[in-house]
């Protein structure tokens, strides 16, 4: 349990161009506790903090601090390159806003929750569009879903508070993180196959020309996306915000803020949806591959 939160320097401008206090930022955050934490529960936690507010360089943040107090637990993962990553892991509602006290600003999240990083149960589809504008990724996002209804899957919506898109899809824990990284590759390769004047898997930017990328490496164990509801250090301090899909052709990925985000409270169009079985559409994408003759080769997104 909690004491109550004091907030450090509550007047300092977080957002200069939209007027937005870090006193806002931490009442937004409080005010979202409750909404937020089902996503977050449970989850190696990534923030992104920005102490002097977002006009200032922020940081990526993945250990937690000693000065963290014990109802913030801790998770230890050991790194390739030796020794270890002490994660954050939310276990209360109140860890939101005291976090955002802290400077955070955005609250990433992996597909798994601890201690078990090798069974997701989130699937992600980052769509990621090469030029200004939202006609494209709009289209985008629903013929993803299209793909993906065609499966037996109804993928989830939210806005990236970004440039684009997520579709997310609940799954029940089962399948390997390795299977269902090989899942949304393959969801991702069919996708950009069917619609190459909409979609590439091209993960080098400069080869993507005028398309969306749709990014599957969100997938991998401790690998990241923006957590619903978070804020983003982007002008007008747009939020992330899961919509209903009749939405999208309303609300452009950066089209709700901080004000609208809270005016929504209440009114997640994904709350109480349940976990899909997954198992099903995993085997149908290795089986449309192999047909097609296309083979997933390795790849290593930091040689391209």
């Amino acid at each position: 349990m909690t004491d109550e939160l004091t907030v450090t320097n509550p007047d300092r401008v977080v957002y200069p161009d939209a007027g937005i206090t870090k006193g806002e930022v931490v009442a937004y955050y409080a005010a979202m506790a409750d909404a937020m934490f089902p996503y977050l529960e449970g989850r190696a936690l990534t923030i992104e903090r920005f102490p002097k507010g977002t006009a200032e360089e922020g940081f990526i943040q993945k250990n937690a601090p000693e000065h963290y107090p014990d109802w913030i637990a801790r998770f230890e993962v050991p790194k390739e390159e030796g020794g270890t990553t002490v994660y954050p892991v939310v276990r209360t509602p109140e860890a939101v806003p005291y976090l955002a006290n802290q400077g955070t600003i955005t609250f990433h999240i992996p597909p798994t929750r601890v201690p078990d990083l090798f069974h997701p149960d989130w699937v992600i589809w980052d769509l990621d569009p090469s030029e200004p504008g939202v006609d494209r990724v709009r289209r985008g996002a629903h013929l993803l879903r299209e793909l993906l209804q065609t499966m037996g899957i109804e993928p989830f919506v939210m806005t990236s508070g970004s440039r684009g898109y997520h579709l997310r899809v609940r799954i029940e824990k089962g399948p390997s993180a390795d299977e269902v990284a090989d899942f949304a590759r393959g969801v991702a390769v069919l996708a950009a196959g069917a619609h190459p004047d909409v979609f590439t898997v091209e993960f080098l930017k400069k080869k993507r020309g005028d398309l969306v990328f749709i990014d599957w490496l969100r997938n991998a164990p401790l690998a990241t996306a923006v957590a619903p509801w978070s804020l983003r250090a982007r002008p007008n301090a747009p939020v992330a915000v899961p919509l209903a899909w009749d939405e999208v052709e309303e609300v452009a990925p950066a089209g709700i803020d901080l004000k609208g985000a809270v005016a929504r409270l209440g009114s997640d169009p994904w709350e109480g949806a349940g976990a899909v079985d997954a198992s099903g559409a995993i085997a149908a994408v290795a089986r449309t591959l192999e047909e097609a003759g296309i083979e997933l080769p390795p790849f290593d997104r930091f040689r391209g």
